[in-house]
């Protein structure tokens, strides 16, 4: 956070000192200033989160300023909060401080009372540059468990903790923040849920939460379409959501030779992985439903692999990251009234008939 993108907000009512005050800032470098004259009005700008807010104690009523901190802390606000007053006592610096203010500055203090303010909000910079925002990372820690039921495998931005914005990587959400003008240290970043790269999880055993497939409805002893083999990928996926999670590969045998998603993607018109992530996803939706979609990711990675030439080759994988369910998943099948209920026994994905489906309910 550098000191011209820090977002200011000053409350004032005495337009004299509000105007020098603005000048002063604006010469320390501050260029995201918004003013208030009144706590009213600030209580109504606060819907648009500020970085620190300055203001002074007594406006409209004799208490105004801490009427600021109040609602900052009724809104759960990580607002940084300065008061900055005329009308200095012990017991108003003692309550501002105990109402969770960061500092209790004087005018009336000798030498250039704006340069101790500028060093008040540097030092606030530097605290959460270096710390970040402690209740933001309580928030996510407290609830994590249904973050992960939304945002598995992403990246997202805590503000006030509340969710703002997420992605795939890290890069596209600060690119997604900075778009939106919110990058600013009250922000938290933080990834939910562990993904390990492809190329990583291939070097391992299919277990209870990893399973390989070939290909998703390319048949390879008949060398055609077979849009039965979905179900082979559903009942997996259906098997991890009543079980622990797992990730299902695709494009990689059993006994770890890379075949790919050439073949998949030659059945799709015009065919892409976006495409090829479509059509999974559809297969989810009619099959299992649309509400398990919040518990499904699907990725991509090139793999590279030498050939007995020491030729690289590289060939599209694609991982399908299933989180635990709370609700139970079935599957149906195309033209079908029955639903097959499956779990994970050791790395198979297994049906359940009816008082097996019982008594594991």
């Amino acid at each position: 956070m550098q000191t011209e993108n820090v977002h200011l907000l000053l409350v004032e009512d005495n337009p004299r000192y509000l105007s020098e005050l603005l000048e002063w800032l604006r010469d320390y470098g501050y260029q995201q200033i918004e003013t208030a004259t009144s706590a009213t009005q600030a209580k109504e700008k606060l819907k648009v989160p500020f970085d620190v807010i300055i203001s002074d104690m007594r406006m409209e009523q004799d208490d105004s300023g801490f009427a600021i901190v109040n609602e900052v802390k009724a809104r759960n606000l990580s607002s940084v909060v300065i008061i900055l007053t005329a009308n200095d006592t012990v017991s108003d610096c003692r309550t501002a401080f105990k109402s969770g203010a960061w500092d209790y500055i004087s005018k009336n203090m000798r030498g250039n009372v704006y340069d101790v303010l500028h060093e008040s909000i540097q030092n606030a910079i530097a605290y959460f540059n270096r710390w970040g925002n402690v209740q933001n990372e309580q928030w996510i820690t407290e609830n994590l468990d249904t973050l992960e039921q939304t945002y598995f495998g992403q990246y997202i931005a805590v503000i006030n903790k509340t969710v703002i914005d997420a992605a795939d990587t890290e890069e596209a959400l600060k690119q997604q923040i900075e778009e939106r003008q919110l990058r600013r240290f009250l922000t938290t970043i933080r990834k939910i849920g562990d993904l390990r790269p492809i190329s990583e999880l291939i070097q391992m055993s299919e277990s209870d939460r990893l399973e390989y497939k070939s290909t998703f409805q390319w048949d390879v002893k008949l060398n055609r379409e077979n849009k039965d083999l979905r179900f082979s990928t559903l009942k997996t996926i259906v098997a991890f959501l009543n079980s622990e999670g797992g990730t299902l590969i695709i494009g990689v045998e059993d006994n770890g030779n890379i075949f790919g998603l050439e073949k998949d993607l030659s059945l799709l018109k015009n065919g892409n992985l976006d495409k090829l992530e479509r059509t999974v996803i559809d297969s989810v939706c009619n099959h299992i439903g649309k509400n398990f979609t919040q518990q499904i990711k699907i990725r991509f990675e090139k793999i590279y692999r030498e050939d007995d030439t020491n030729r690289v080759d590289a060939k599209d994988v694609c991982a399908i990251d299933v989180k635990k369910s709370v609700r139970k998943a079935w599957l149906q099948r195309t033209g079908e009234k029955k639903l097959e209920f499956y779990v994970r026994m050791s790395n198979k994905s297994e049906p359940l008939e009816i008082p097996d489906i019982y008594n594991h309910l």
